[in-house]
């Protein structure tokens, strides 16, 4: 069964609760729950046809992440976090991700380059076509790729917990701004990474998630989100 935005609300022998918060996360991230609105426990148990068990524990997982917040009269509501909040997240990035490119670049394999380049490709692709969701979820698997093979795995750990909270923000700002530039910064880190010189690929991946968190400062109004005092979400 798919809730209609392609996501299997369980798949094998996922944890049902995981599935749950992968679902509601491609929801906020497509605009169907908006920053500010309620996520109604009961009534996303209902669509389901799950008990509210695992509706609650997911949006536990998203609220540890920064996506919702939740209170205990009020229910959970998607978060509206400020403009330094997430250059912040970037700004802490800057150094996992630099960190992540230096550990990985003497570990990386043929098969891994050709899926970085994939990944690359599908981010022009889906930014020539509009395509702002699958734009940042190749983005994130870009990252993804270079933090899984640092070798490290506090790295993938801290990546796991900040990299939704950014990803969620970024793809409903999207239609603000020009992000040709950043998303070209991608192919400088590559070609480092192919070229094998750990140094560079970290000054690569360092420069560019300081300016994406100078890009969240100078793009990112919260209250653009809100419903009814703006645009709204793509």
């Amino acid at each position: 069964m798919t809730d209609g935005y392609g996501v299997e609300p369980a798949i094998g022998g996922e944890l049902l609760s995981t599935s749950v918060k992968r679902l509601l996360l491609d929801r906020i991230i497509r605009g169907h729950y908006k920053p500010g609105e309620r996520i109604i426990e009961l009534q996303v148990s209902k669509e389901l046809g799950t008990s509210q068990s695992p509706v609650r524990e997911a949006l536990r997982d998203l609220a540890a992440i920064g996506i919702v917040t939740i209170h205990s009269r009020r229910g959970a509501r998607v978060r509206l976090p400020t403009s330094k909040e997430l250059a912040d997240i970037s700004l802490v990035r800057s150094e996992i991700d630099a960190l992540a490119a230096t550990l990985a670049t003497p570990l990386l394999d043929d098969e891994i380059l050709g899926q970085l380049r994939d990944a690359y490709a599908e981010m022009e692709r889906h930014h020539a076509e509009g395509d702002h969701v699958a734009l940042t979820q190749a983005d994130a698997r870009f990252h993804r790729l270079i933090a899984a093979n640092s070798g490290n795995e506090a790295i993938k750990h801290v990546f796991d917990q900040l990299e939704p909270f950014a990803r969620t923000f970024i793809t409903l700002t999207l239609r603000k701004a020009d992000v040709t530039s950043i998303i070209r910064e991608h192919k400088r880190i590559l070609e480092a990474l192919e070229k094998g010189d750990p140094s560079l690929a970290a000054s690569h991946a360092r420069d560019h998630q300081l300016n994406v968190s100078a890009w969240f400062r100078d793009h990112f109004e919260s209250e653009d989100l809100v419903p009814g005092t703006g645009d709204g979400a793509a």
